[in-house]
Order: C-alpha cells, then sequence, then structure tokens
C-alpha cells in the first residue's frame, strides 16, 4: 500500500515538460561550456605578451644572482621558479586562487547566515515550502532514483572502480589525488556536520547524518562526478570537453534539486555542499596540474568504466533497493507535511529554531513508519 501523498500536491509538472526542461538546461550548459574556447581566443594575445614579459623577468633575475657572488635570497629563488613556468599555468594558479577565496567566502557567509536568522533562513523555509506543496507522485520516483545517483553506494562503487582503473594503468598521482578527493570532501562533510549540527527539515537518517549542513549528497556528486570530468578532460581538444562538463553539470544540478524537493535538506545545504566541492576541486585539480605532469588518460576508456560502473550499481538500486527508499522518502515527506518544519539550527543559537518546531530526528511516526530509521547508507 502505497504512502498517502502529501496534501495540497497538485499536478503543475508533466513528465514531457520535466524533460524539455532538462534538455533546455543542457543545451544551455552546452552553450555556456562552448564560450570558455571562445574566451581563451580572445585572451591569447594577452597570454603571449604575458609569457614574453614573463621570459623576459626570467632573464634579468637568472642573470642578477650568476652576477652576484653572494647567495641568492629564498624570495628570488622561490620567484625564480615561479616564473620557471609559462603563463597560461600561472593564469591557472591565479583562477584557482580566486575560485578557492570566492568559495571559501560563500561557506563563510552562508554559515553567518543560518547563524544569525538572517534572510537566508527565509529563503530556505520559503523554498522548502513551495517544493513540500508541488509534490506528485510520479516526481517523487524521479527526484529518488535521481538522489540515489549522488548516495553513498554508487559514489563508492564509481570510487572504486576509477581508482582501479588508474592503478591498473599505473597512473598512480592520479589515483592517489581522486582517493584524496573523495576521501578528503567526505572528511570535510563530516567535520561540518558535527561542528554545526543544523537539523534536517525531514530525516531518514539517524546519528551524525541527521545533521544538513552541508549536504553530503551535493558535496558528493559535485567530488565524484566533477574530479571524474576533470580526469577525463585533461588535456582533451574542447569538443571532448564541452560534452563531459555539460552532462556533469546537468547531473550535479539534478542531484542538488533533488534533495530540495524530497525535503532532505535546506536550500543553503545544498548551496554549501556544491561550493565546498567545487573548492575541493579547485584546489586538487591546480595541485595536480602545477605539481606533476600529467599525463593525457584515454578519455573513452574512463568514461566508459565510470558509466558501466554507475550503471551497474543503479540498476542493483533500482532493482532491489528502490521501493524501500521511495516508502522511507513519502513517509518522511508526509510526516514533515503533519509536523511544522524544523527550523535551520546551530548549537546553542535557539534562535535559529522557532517555537514549537521538532527537529527531524526527533520527530515520531507512533510506529507508523519504522522505515524512517533505516541502516541505510548515511548521506
Amino acid at each position: 500500500m502505497d504512502a498517502p501523498e502529501l496534501t495540497g500536491a497538485r499536478h503543475w509538472l508533466t513528465p514531457a515538460q520535466a524533460l524539455t526542461v532538462l534538455a533546455l538546461f543542457a543545451l544551455g550548459a552546452v552553450l555556456l561550456f562552448w564560450m570558455i574556447p571562445l574566451l581563451l581566443a580572445i585572451l591569447r594575445p594577452l597570454v603571449r605578451r604575458l609569457d614574453a614579459w614573463r621570459a623576459t623577468g626570467v632573464a634579468a633575475l637568472s642573470k642578477r644572482n650568476a652576477d652576484s657572488h653572494e647567495r641568492s635570497s629564498r624570495l628570488a629563488a622561490v620567484t625564480l621558479r615561479m616564473l620557471e613556468r609559462d603563463a597560461a599555468e600561472l593564469l591557472l594558479v591565479a583562477a584557482a586562487g580566486a575560485i578557492l577565496l570566492a568559495c571559501g567566502g560563500a561557506l563563510l557567509w552562508l554559515v553567518d547566515g543560518i547563524a544569525e536568522d538572517r534572510g537566508l533562513v527565509g529563503l530556505d523555509h520559503a523554498v522548502f515550502a513551495q517544493l513540500r506543496a508541488s509534490r506528485q507522485g510520479w516526481l517523487d520516483v524521479a527526484m529518488i532514483a535521481i538522489t540515489e545517483l549522488g548516495g553513498a553506494r554508487i559514489s563508492v562503487a564509481v570510487g572504486v572502480a576509477v581508482f582501479a582503473w588508474l592503478a591498473w594503468r599505473r597512473a598512480w598521482a592520479a589515483a592517489a589525488y581522486w582517493a584524496i578527493a573523495l576521501l578528503g570532501a567526505r572528511a570535510c562533510v563530516v567535520a561540518l556536520k558535527f561542528g554545526l549540527q543544523r537539523h534536517r527539515p525531514a530525516s531518514i537518517y539517524s546519528g551524525l547524518e541527521s545533521y544538513s549542513f552541508p549536504s553530503g549528497h551535493a558535496t558528493s556528486s559535485m567530488v565524484t562526478y566533477g574530479f571524474l570530468a576533470f580526469l577525463i578532460c585533461l588535456r582533451q581538444p574542447w569538443r571532448v570537453r564541452v560534452p563531459v562538463l555539460a552532462l556533469t553539470s546537468v547531473a550535479v544540478a539534478a542531484i542538488g534539486l533533488s534533495r530540495l524537493y524530497l525535503g532532505m535538506h535546506w536550500l543553503s545545504d545544498v548551496a554549501a555542499g556544491f561550493v565546498l566541492g567545487l573548492a575541493w576541486i579547485a584546489l586538487l585539480g591546480t595541485a595536480y596540474i602545477t605539481l606533476h605532469v600529467p599525463a593525457r588518460l584515454p578519455a573513452w576508456q574512463l568514461g566508459t568504466v565510470a558509466a558501466v560502473t554507475l550503471m551497474v550499481a543503479a540498476g542493483y538500486l533500482a532493482a532491489f533497493r528502490l521501493p524501500e527508499r521511495i516508502e522511507q522518502y513519502r513517509q518522511a515527506g508526509a510526516l514533515s507535511a503533519r509536523v511544522p518544519a524544523a527550523a535551520p539550527a546551530l548549537p546553542g543559537l535557539p534562535s535559529s529554531r522557532s517555537a514549537g518546531a521538532i527537529p527531524a530526528t526527533g520527530r515520531s511516526c507512533d510506529g507508523r513508519c519504522p522505515a524512517l530509521q533505516s541502516g541505510s547508507p548515511p548521506r
């Protein structure tokens, strides 16, 4: 017997309309990524001019060090080693630094916004209420299937398969960075969840995973699929990069949207997960390019390994786990419709939780939904 759907759900979106929106989003992503090579072509004369200035600076600094009878300073040695890299690589490092600063600032702004109960919390509640009122049966199933693509089972399966393939090809540096990307991102999520202890609007999890900030699905999907796309696109032509990046963007955005639709996260949780994942990719990707001499990996082989693993893991979940997951999510959604939504809360900040709100972990189903405290992999 199906769990009751949320009260007030309206059939505002048909499958055909959903596919149309998805296709338009994918087309927009393709067009956006095709703008990058055009921008690089415009900037190429500037890069050449910068490279000429860099070469002049290297020659002058080397001559000065050679003419000096004293030992060159450490600063001069570091500067010389830095200038020995070409201008394009230096610009890449500068861009990565800017991304890291922007992501760090955004993450701090999100934490401050929920801690101080500012307009961000109101936006979280507005988005949650709107999506909760828009739930439909077929869309529930579609969103649960999509959200599982960012879950622990599929992320671990893809992570192990890609690591094994890289080790088989003896691409040890790439394998090490891949492992650090996945394990490091997970450690960051666990640390932030433990430190902030913000409650979910609704939950099918217990323990540490009952906390929502940041979204583990959003972070995991961004790092897993984003860093995989980085490895596939490395030293590839743009005709390979554009479709890979567009497909990755669509998949990651869909997983983030599914977490909001299913009521497992607030909007700021998902945003924080994306920001954290992007910062992690920028940091490790830049380190991999600048500290090593990465060879071009066979894009089709790597992509095939990841795609086949994903399809096998997704097929297993669809055959054996999806009905149970649908039941769990629907029961959690029905419960959140009957109980006032828990306001985002941080330890020691009572103002961030409205009076009478009940955290997701403290809600009771009166014995009607024991599956809510399941042993499913946390996220």
